[in-house]
């Protein structure tokens, strides 16, 4: 067998048995990435605590609308929307996996008009059915219900979307429950029938729901209602009459600071002081629905998962929302809603970096802040599976030794 080795203008070729092999890609693709992490070290001014990743892809051209069963997908999806651009209200929808893979077009361009953004930009708050067949979009005088199977546009709601929601889907897609303001219902999915908290327990649990901070179990298919509970007449010492005329007799206790409400049902179930005091906690529920941030206060930047009690799984100082806890870890996602960090309680053996931020983006086009998705597959493998694993891995005291040199030679080049 013959070989014959060319050296020459960077280029490698080894010829053998008539097969050519390029060698030069491997080499310059090594190259790009260690350049790329001198980039971001230089922006980060040589902090490696954090670190930042920016997933670019590309959107098909002439996109058909995706195949909606996304329920066996392992990963969970941002959703986010494109604006047309010439007219920025005309808007398409689509989801992304976190790793960066397989957009799939979900909503052609015109036929849903955007969420609100009025500096907070409300598709933050999109949602999407574990088989993947429902999304949850606020609309500025409403928030609807989409249906991908048949395009049928359902307003589940009379309040603005302009406003903060909580949203949780039944892992089998029957039923979805949101809170948003004074406002908590459950919608049953085949039918489209919208059921009121208030249709289940009187005219006088709409006080609960106006003062009360909510956050959602998944596990549990369970709705907590976190409050002070000197507020809304459903203290210990709150009038009984209100209190029986909205809850009924029931071995339920009758103190503590969070209320717990069966997701099917709407019906109370538990009550306790399950939540941190609300003058040391305003609680932001967590986007899976398996625990919640503490903004402000006393508590502030603290993180809990859900539970009877719940407790604390660790601290991170910024203004966000918990996406969840995975593989011993906390996800987040910013006020902004257009990225995902990833929190590490502890730096690993190999590199020194805590909190890996994750971004996306299409080059020339203008995205929405992303919303979120958990096929049923994410949510049944959610304790085992480890997310992080099939994303762009830490920077190894190897690769940022690498980034510096580069840096360096830059500096003296």
């Amino acid at each position: 067998m013959k070989k014959k080795i060319l050296l020459g203008l960077g280029l490698t070729t080894i010829v053998a048995a008539g097969v050519g092999y390029i060698a030069t890609k491997p080499y310059f693709d090594e190259k790009a990435r260690i350049e790329l992490l001198a980039d971001w070290l230089d922006t980060n001014r040589g902090d490696t605590k954090s670190w930042l990743h920016d997933y670019e892809f590309k959107l098909p051209i002439n996109p058909k609308v995706a195949d909606w069963n996304t329920e066996n997908v392992k990963l969970p999806q941002v959703l986010f929307t494109v604006e047309n651009r010439e007219d920025k209200s005309k808007v398409s929808y689509w989801a992304l996996n976190i790793d960066g893979t397989n957009p799939q077009l979900l909503i052609p361009e015109g036929i849903l008009p955007p969420a609100p953004n009025t500096g907070i930009d409300y598709a933050k708050y999109m949602s999407r059915s574990p088989n993947g067949r429902y999304l949850v979009v606020p609309q500025k005088s409403s928030t609807v219900l989409y249906d991908l199977d048949n395009g049928e546009v359902t307003n589940i709601s009379e309040v603005s979307g302009v406003t903060r929601h909580d949203i949780m889907w039944d892992t089998d897609s029957t039923q979805v429950v949101v809170k948003k303001s004074d406002e908590l219902l459950r919608v049953k999915l085949d039918t489209k029938e919208v059921v009121k908290f208030t249709d289940v327990n009187g005219s006088w649990a709409e006080y609960l729901t106006s003062f009360a901070q909510p956050y959602m179990s998944q596990s549990e298919q369970a709705i907590y209602l976190s409050f002070n509970p000197s507020l809304a007449g459903f203290g210990c010492k709150g009038r009984k009459e209100e209190y029986l005329e909205t809850f009924g007799e029931s071995d339920v206790p009758k103190c503590g600071n969070t209320f717990v409400f069966d997701a099917k049902t709407l019906k109370l179930i538990d009550r306790g002081d399950f939540t941190p005091d609300s003058y040391d906690c305003n609680v932001w529920g967590g986007k899976y629905g398996d625990g919640f941030y503490c903004l402000g206060g006393e508590g502030g930047g603290k993180v809990y998962s859900s539970g009877r009690p719940s407790k604390k799984m660790g601290n991170f100082r910024a203004t966000v929302d918990l996406l969840a806890f995975n593989g011993g870890d906390m996800w987040f996602i910013p006020a902004h809603g257009r990225n995902i960090t990833r929190v590490l309680h502890q730096p690993t053996e190999n590199s020194p970096t805590t909190e890996m931020i994750y971004t996306y983006g299409v080059n020339g086009e203008r995205l929405s802040a992303f919303g979120l998705g958990f096929s049923r597959y994410v949510i049944e493998h959610k304790e085992a599976d480890n997310w992080s694993e099939s994303l762009y891995p830490l920077p190894s005291y190897a690769d940022i030794k690498k980034a510096r040199t580069v840096l360096e030679e830059r500096n003296h080049g």
